[in-house]
C-alpha cells in the first residue's frame, strides 16, 4: 500500500511537471527546460563575472566580482569594485580563506564558518537546493530582450532574510544569467546578475590556493 502511494505521488509530480511544461510553451515563448535541466546538472564547474546587489532595509551595496567554483563546493569570489575593497573569499571544501590587501599584516586570515549569504549565491547551491525542493517551479520570462527559463528553489533552513531563490536561464545561450534570493515576504534580498558565463571552465587545484 506504501509502495501504490509513494508511486502515485511520483506520477502525480510528473503529470505536473507536464503540465507546466505545456502551459508555458503556449505562453510568450517557450521553455528549454529539459535541455537546460540536463546541461545544469550535467556542470562540473563554472567561472563567470557576478554584479551582486546586497539589499537592506537601509538600502543597497553592490559589489562587482568573478566567481569561480566547481560540483565539489569549492569556490572562489574576487571582488574588483569598489576598489577600496579588492579582497578574495575562497573556500577549499575545508575551509574558508580570506585574502585583504588592506592589512598591513596577516594579509590571509582562515574563517571556518562558510556564510549562507555568501554560499548562496552559488550556482552549484541552488542546484543543489533545486534538487531537493519539494514543489517544482518554472515559467518563461523576458529579461533584457532574451527570453529566459526561471527555476525556483526553496532554501534549507529558519533565515527569514534567505527563504526562497529563483535562477534566470538564458533560453539561447543555456546559460544562467540572474539568480535572486528572497525573504520570506518575498522581498528580493540578494540579486546576483551573471556574464562572461564560461560552463565547465578548467579549473586546477591552485585556483583555491591563497598566495599573498
Amino acid at each position: 500500500m506504501k509502495y501504490m502511494f509513494t508511486e502515485v505521488l511520483k506520477m502525480k509530480k510528473v503529470f505536473l511537471l507536464l503540465m507546466m511544461l505545456m502551459l508555458t510553451a503556449c505562453s510568450q515563448g517557450r521553455t528549454a527546460y529539459p535541455t537546460i535541466q540536463e546541461k545544469l546538472t550535467s556542470m562540473e564547474s563554472y567561472k563567470t563575472d557576478a554584479a551582486l546587489t546586497y539589499i537592506s532595509d537601509k538600502g543597497e551595496t553592490k559589489y562587482s566580482t568573478s566567481q569561480i567554483a566547481d560540483k565539489s563546493g569549492r569556490y572562489r569570489i574576487e571582488t574588483s569594485q569598489p576598489e577600496d575593497i579588492g579582497n578574495i573569499v575562497m573556500y577549499d571544501g575545508k575551509m574558508v580563506w580570506q585574502y585583504d590587501p588592506n592589512l598591513e599584516n596577516n594579509k590571509i586570515s582562515v574563517n571556518p564558518p562558510d556564510k549562507a549569504a555568501r554560499r548562496e549565491i552559488i550556482i552549484f547551491s541552488f542546484l543543489e537546493n533545486y534538487v531537493k525542493s519539494k514543489d517544482v517551479s518554472l515559467g518563461v520570462a523576458s529579461l533584457d530582450e532574451s527570453l529566459c527559463t526561471v527555476l525556483e528553489a526553496k532554501i534549507p533552513g529558519d533565515n527569514r532574510l534567505l527563504s526562497t531563490e529563483k535562477l534566470w536561464v538564458d533560453n539561447e545561450t543555456q546559460n544562467p544569467v540572474r539568480l535572486v534570493i528572497y525573504d520570506s515576504e518575498n522581498k528580493e534580498r540578494i540579486v546576483a546578475e551573471f556574464t562572461n558565463f564560461e560552463y565547465n571552465y578548467p579549473i586546477d587545484d591552485n585556483t583555491f590556493i591563497l598566495k599573498q
